[in-house]
């Protein structure tokens, strides 16, 4: 019975995030890597990234292969770009279970694992793919194979995480290194165990890195020369520490508390208590012999660099999303009481799935009715499963229900009737379905990468109405916004036809959006202008 409920919950785990797979992808950052990744398949130079003919080094290279072989060999789309992440999702998950098992015992492994995967930010960026998917995966992955070899003293886990480490550098840069360094390494300090720190099998996990980034560095220093790796080492990721990096935003250290009181939903309460219990008992259980500090180290530490970035992002935090999963799942098996946290649980599930049902039939009607109903049939179950569990599982599984049915709720129903607000999507694909001959489709200072990627390859963009007015010829197609158009009206430039397309920046959603009574009010207007 166990190991069918185990299956059970992985099964819906994969099934919500296979749901997102087909949706289109998101503009600004996911919608660009899907467009370097075409472009890097069509030109076929895999160790110099190009982003619409010019060099880019602003994120490593491996999302950007994976992604172009995986249009390869299935062909190009949304669920082509999407499933390597995906399928680095679900390694995040059983990687997160095997550590749990690793640390502590199945049963908290098994936890983690559903904590971490129904978690909302997992759900989003199984969908949303940026470089994060794969970092979260690669750096949990690297750290169960270095505790399991502290523990085993096996060559085989030292390979292992030479190929996790590898990996996280290869999609986020040095933060790959860092993360599994400062968890493992915090855990020795505080344990006062000196002794493996000079461990010689070390040099085999710095060689076998050095192996992996070889090819990549080889890129590096061909398209930019030493500056190009110092950028990548360095500037990009420490950079942002100490000022030298251009990209910085107004955030305050405080940034990443209130993004992990949404993103970790709905596990968010009982994180923080098992976050709280573990910084209090830490002096306590340094003088016992099986404790561990691997996960309070590596969230620690991580978290507290994160917060001095002069740039942050929701999503950067994520990487320590897996290490929480941990942690939470072992304060539910460590309970004394449980009935104050079950009750607690299953009051902030069953809120947070009336609210999306409130959510998805106001906000968009046009959905129908049907996941709603699932959502509601889900809270009727989660509720009786509630009542026939007891002890961990009465807090695990009736919240685990709520966290797949939002992500049903989600995928199935709020990003398909969301999404569709994207127009330059709509364009891309407008433009691919009838077949625009190379230069008759002119894009006048509106489009983005969505448009490059779902027009199979990107646009020529005007930046002037004098350049685009020169470019028009009989049959040429001009891609304009509101403004761009009456540039092009006041210069006498008027179409033979037009089609108009309702957008919306889905990446920054705002009530007036949401609220269909003003949503109109939020909406541009872009238009095919025929000549």
């Amino acid at each position: 019975m166990v190991k069918f409920f185990n299956w059970l919950t992985y099964s819906s785990i994969l099934m919500v995030y296979v749901m997102g797979a087909n949706l289109d992808v998101m503009e600004v950052d996911a919608a660009q890597y899907a467009s370097i990744s075409l472009e890097m398949l069509k030109s076929g130079e895999f160790l110099q990234v190009l982003d619409r003919g010019q060099d880019y080094l602003d994120k490593p290279p491996l999302l950007f292969w994976l992604s172009a072989v995986s249009f390869k060999f299935f062909g190009v789309g949304s669920w082509q770009y999407k499933l390597p992440s995906i399928l680095f999702s679900l390694l995040a998950i059983f990687s997160t279970f095997k550590l749990g098992k690793r640390l502590y015992n199945a049963k908290i492994g098994h936890h983690a694992a559903m904590i971490l995967g129904g978690s909302l930010a997992m759900i989003m960026i199984s969908n949303d793919i940026k470089t994060d998917t794969i970092l979260v995966s690669s750096i949990v992955f690297s750290i169960w194979m270095l505790v399991s070899y502290l523990e085993s003293h096996h060559l085989k886990y030292i390979l292992g995480a030479a190929i996790g480490i590898s990996i996280a550098i290869l999609t986020k840069g040095p933060i790959g290194l860092m993360m599994p360094a400062l968890a493992i390494g915090g855990h020795l300090v505080l344990k006062k165990q000196w002794k493996p720190l000079l461990d010689w099998r070390w040099l085999l996990l710095i060689i076998g890195v050095g192996a992996l980034l070889l090819p990549m560095c080889l890129g590096l220093y061909q398209q930019y020369g030493a500056e190009g790796l110092k950028f990548f080492f360095w500037t990009q990721s420490f950079g942002r520490i100490t000022g030298e990096s251009s990209w910085q935003n107004n955030t305050t250290p405080l940034y990443f508390f209130h993004v992990f009181l949404w993103s970790f939903l709905p596990w968010t309460l009982i994180a923080i208590g098992a976050l709280f219990n573990e910084f209090k008992s830490v002096r306590k259980n340094l003088a016992k012999s099986n404790s561990e500090f691997y996960l309070i180290s590596g969230i620690s530490l991580v978290w507290l660099a994160l917060s001095f970035s002069k740039f942050k992002l929701p999503h950067y935090i994520f990487v320590v999303y897996p290490l929480i999963a941990i942690l939470s799942a072992k304060y539910i098996n460590n309970l004394i009481s449980f009935s104050k946290w079950a009750w607690t649980q299953l009051t902030i599930a069953l809120m947070a799935g009336f609210f999306l049902i409130f959510a998805l039939i106001y906000c968009f009607a046009d959905g129908g009715v049907l996941v709603p109903i699932i959502i509601f049939l889900a809270a009727v179950g989660a509720t009786i499963v509630f009542f026939m569990f007891y002890r961990s599982t009465q807090v695990i599984y009736p919240t685990f229900i709520m966290s797949i049915a939002i992500g049903i709720g989600m995928n199935l129903h709020f990003y398909p009737q969301l999404l569709p607000f994207q127009a330059n999507a709509q364009v891309g694909r407008w433009v691919e379905e009838n077949d625009i001959p190379e230069g008759k489709f002119i894009d006048f200072s509106t489009g983005g990468r969505a448009l490059d990627f779902y027009a199979g390859g990107y646009i020529p963009w005007m930046q002037t109405a004098e350049e685009t007015i020169e470019a028009i010829e009989p049959g040429t197609v001009v891609y304009a916004n509101r403004n761009r158009y009456n540039d092009l009206l006041s210069y006498g430039a008027i179409p033979k036809r037009e089609i108009e397309f309702k957008n919306f920046e889905v990446q920054n959603l705002k009530i007036s959006f949401l609220n269909p009574k003003t949503r109109s009010e939020s909406l541009k207007k872009h238009y095919l202008l025929f000549y």
